[in-house]
């Protein structure tokens, strides 16, 4: 029974880190391809945001934290489009961040998710050729 009781969080643990190292292979194969054609990286929103769910907010939430800035944007720009669950990640961060970089994200993040002018990631215009070449990952609901 106590190895059960042990063996679950652990379960749940490995299978955060798994889905973080997914999330962040999806950024780092789609950033190089962003930075030559339309900057920042409008091709990483679209392929992190096509695999995420609300189900991912904690995961995105520890991307907040992560060393490479590309990646904090990435992160905070799709939290910000995942709705009130998502800028409740982002306040959450907020609290958190452990640096002034991060708290400047998150605050810009929270800035764009409240803007009337505000577009879904999704929604963003691309060519099919362009839509094509986002290199995404499945979505939270088919993993195994």
């Amino acid at each position: 029974m106590l190895l059960l009781a042990t063996a679950l969080p652990c379960a749940a643990g490995a299978a955060e880190r798994s889905r973080y190292d997914e999330l962040k292979r999806v950024i780092d194969r789609n950033t190089g391809f962003a930075h030559m054609t339309r900057g920042m990286n409008m091709y990483t929103l679209i392929a992190l945001r096509s695999c995420v769910t609300e189900l991912d907010i904690p995961v995105l939430t520890r991307l907040l934290t992560d060393r490479d800035h590309v990646t904090q944007l990435s992160a905070a720009n799709v939290l910000a489009d995942l709705g009130e669950e998502g800028k409740r990640g982002l306040r959450q961060a907020l609290a958190a961040a452990p640096d002034v970089r991060t708290r400047g994200v998150i605050e810009e993040a929270l800035r764009d998710a409240d803007s009337p002018t505000r577009r879904p990631i999704q929604d963003y215009p691309l060519s099919e050729q362009e839509r094509k070449r986002v290199r995404g990952c499945s979505p939270p609901a088919s993993r195994n």
